[in-house]
């Protein structure tokens, strides 16, 4: 059976999105069949592999929202080969208010991927910045959470409410939930501070951090305005490097489970 990784946290401008499109790819690119889920009304995974939310007939949000739309109906191929991205459009934006008077609503999206998720070695799930109900939606889908971790101050701040967050899910919804890793972002060796963040977050979860670490590089930067992943973008790029090597660790660790 396919493992589902929902990709989170809290705090805007981690490197999520980023994260949740290249490893999707770099798990693809060595032999894995990947589906991406776009969570996240603003859509930032869907554009990065080209997709035009205003274009699309249907998207993740009528899947969640119509018994008779199967996600099969929404899927799109990605780049490279192997990478498959369920898009999302703005209108998942009122799922919030739709489904909240609704039974069972926090599992809408696992009752969605539970028919396919023999089809797919990895479904990555990237959620939007802010815990509502579709965060919920995620983390009670998934197998695990992987949770990028910028290399600047701030990003540690609202770790905790996120690590809370997934213990309530446990307790409530979904009690094999896992943390997957922490990966390290946006890592600059000229600064002190991300030296001392890798240092603060390797000394508090110790071998739940991953070993690779995501540098902070302009390429990475420019690979939404391309429409592919950085691999496809610059395949011989430090961006490409980084999160190869993730998704060989990833890999490598779930083989061994």
């Amino acid at each position: 059976m396919g493992k589902v990784i929902a990709v989170a946290q809290h705090k805007g401008g981690t490197g999520k999105t980023v994260t949740c499109v290249n490893l999707g790819a770099a798990l693809a690119e060595i032999g894995r069949r990947v589906l991406l889920v776009d969570v996240d009304p603003q859509a930032s995974l869907t554009i990065s592999f080209g997709i035009s939310p205003p274009e699309l007939d249907q998207s993740i949000y009528n899947v969640l929202a119509d018994p008779e739309c199967s996600l099969d109906e929404i899927i799109m191929e990605g780049q490279p080969d192997g990478v498959f991205v369920a898009p999302s459009h703005i209108d998942l934006a009122a799922a919030d208010l739709e489904f909240a008077g609704q039974i069972g609503r926090e599992k809408k999206l696992a009752k969605v991927l539970s028919p396919f998720r023999d089809e797919y070695d990895y479904t990555l799930l990237d959620c939007g910045p802010t815990l509502n109900l579709l965060a919920v939606n995620a983390l009670t889908a998934a197998d695990s959470v992987l949770i990028p971790i910028q290399c600047e101050l701030l990003s540690v701040y609202g770790l905790s409410h996120l690590l809370k967050t997934i213990d309530v899910i446990r307790e409530e919804l979904n009690q094999d939930l896992s943390i997957e890793g922490f990966v390290l972002t946006m890592y600059d060796a000229r600064t002190i501070i991300s030296e001392r963040v890798v240092e603060n977050i390797r000394a508090r979860f110790g071998d739940q951090v991953f070993q690779s670490i995501i540098r902070r590089r302009v390429k990475l930067a420019e690979g939404p305005a391309s429409g592919t992943p950085i691999i496809v973008h610059a395949p011989r790029s430090d961006g490409a490097k980084d999160y190869r090597e993730l998704a060989k660790e990833l890999d490598e660790n779930e083989q061994e489970t």
